[in-house]
């Protein structure tokens, strides 16, 4: 037989073999959805399976389709099926109009695991060789017979602070009221940051206290079409400000990414405040804190993300205020 018959029967062995799994996939999405509690439970299992099972199986999948015979060599076809897998995580995110934010948390994991996916397919081709790709075609299997957990999993909950703090050439009296009162922000104020210059989350325009003392309402809007509310909780002047957030509709979700709104299955923008602490020479360190709730599979990981993207937002208002602040006492 020659060599070209030998990688055509080697194709419809694979294929047959690809069809029996898919039979069995569709077998198991039925299953699924005939477990009770299937529709709205296991959060855990289906968050594991599409951070890290799904990319890692199709990472494989894409090793095979590129290297089918396991000829490449120690990195390529891994490597290179991971770069795919983020091309398509790329055309997928534009044609389903992902939002920025969650594609860019996304990327690292989904590169790491498919390249897993890829080098456990070459491993395969190394010991077991023609039953590789039975082997291989087999991980299709794993993310549907994750989400069978469903019922018996869901996502675990952590609580987070992110704290941002400046010193201030001027006194507590000459800060404070621009914590009350922070009104047309324009584009130009503050620093760059990843938050708000590469994931394009609008710039804060204004930030303006109705009321005085605990059950004032800081109301806030950033650019043209984002708004929400700081329900205040604590009150000392020049000393200290707290809040609960308040989102009273859906802005922020719809121009930033639907699935990681502030007050969602996923996350949960909680408590904020600004503390004032007097230092030498007249000058003043003002901090301002966020905290947070995360339930999702991958929560510390996400709180990295936190930093950078609430950091960044932190850091930038942070600027703003010092930057008036001077350039009235001064």
């Amino acid at each position: 037989m020659s060599e070209i018959q030998q990688r055509g029967n080697a194709w419809i062995w694979v294929g047959a073999r690809l069809l029996l799994i898919l039979v069995a996939v569709w077998l198991l999405v039925a299953l699924f959805y005939a477990l009770p509690g299937s529709r709205s439970a296991g959060g855990l299992a289906v968050g594991l399976s599409s951070l890290f099972i799904l990319p890692f199986c199709l990472g494989a999948i894409l090793a095979f389709a590129v290297d089918p015979g396991g000829q490449g060599g120690r990195f390529g076809p891994a490597t290179l099926a991971a770069a795919l897998l983020l091309v398509i995580l790329a055309i997928a995110g534009a044609f389903f109009r992902e939002g920025l934010i969650c594609m860019v948390m996304l990327a690292p994991l989904w590169w790491g695991s498919a390249w897993l996916g890829g080098s456990t397919v070459r491993a395969l081709h190394r010991r077991f060789r023609e039953r590789a790709r039975l082997h291989a075609a087999g991980l299709i299997v794993l993310p549907f017979a994750l989400l069978l957990l469903g019922p018996l999993a869901a996502n675990p909950t952590h609580h987070f602070e992110v704290r941002r703090s400046v010193v201030i050439e001027a006194g507590a009296e000459r800060i404070w009221p621009h914590l009350l009162a922070l009104e047309d922000l324009s584009e130009t104020e503050g620093v760059w940051t990843i938050a708000q210059d590469v994931l394009r989350i609008p710039r804060p325009r204004s930030a303006l206290v109705v009321g005085e003392g605990v059950g004032a309402v800081r109301l806030a809007r950033w650019g043209e079409q984002i708004g929400f509310e700081e329900h205040v909780t604590g009150w000392s002047q020049n000393r200290h400000l707290a809040w609960r957030f308040v989102f009273p509709d859906d802005s922020i979700a719809r121009h930033t990414d639907a699935h990681i709104g502030p007050d969602s299955e996923y996350l949960g923008i909680e408590t904020g405040g600004y503390t004032l602490t007097p230092l030498a020479d007249g000058r003043t360190r003002l901090t301002l804190t966020t905290r947070y709730r995360a339930s999702s599979p991958a929560n510390h990981y996400s709180a990295v993300w936190g930093e950078i993207i609430l950091g960044g937002i932190q850091r930038n208002i942070l600027t703003v205020v010092a930057d008036r602040s001077e350039a009235e006492a001064g």
